[in-house]
């Protein structure tokens, strides 16, 4: 076990004293649900990992590689959602999408 994996296991020790393993649990596969429905609704946030190079240095530059349509598409799809568009470099410029699926994720739940 690494230093980070000791410091996440003390974290989650500590929850478990506060709040009970059991909240703990449901915490967790709340958290799980809510990155899985991240990744199924809002996949382009995960197109820069597919990145060439170049465009990997693009996006340092401020310069989206993705074609203007399916920007175009996406920020449309996004806005329904009640999510900002992405960015000028095509990644995403605050955290809206994730509370949408958190959100999700909670009304799944319950």
């Amino acid at each position: 076990m690494n230093r980070v994996e000791k410091e996440l296991a003390r974290k989650r020790a500590e929850l478990c004293e506060e709040l009970g393993e059991e909240q703990v649990q449901k915490m967790e596969l709340a958290e799980s649900l809510a990155r899985s429905i991240h990744q199924e609704m809002f996949p382009e946030e995960y197109d820069h990992m597919m990145d060439s190079v170049s465009d990997a240095k693009d996006r340092r530059r401020g310069i989206n590689p993705m074609s203007a349509d399916y920007t175009a598409k996406v920020n449309a799809r996004r806005s329904e959602l009640g999510v900002t568009p992405l960015g000028e470099n095509g990644m995403p410029t605050d955290s809206s999408s994730w509370e949408v699926a958190k959100a999700e994720a909670m009304r799944r739940l319950s």
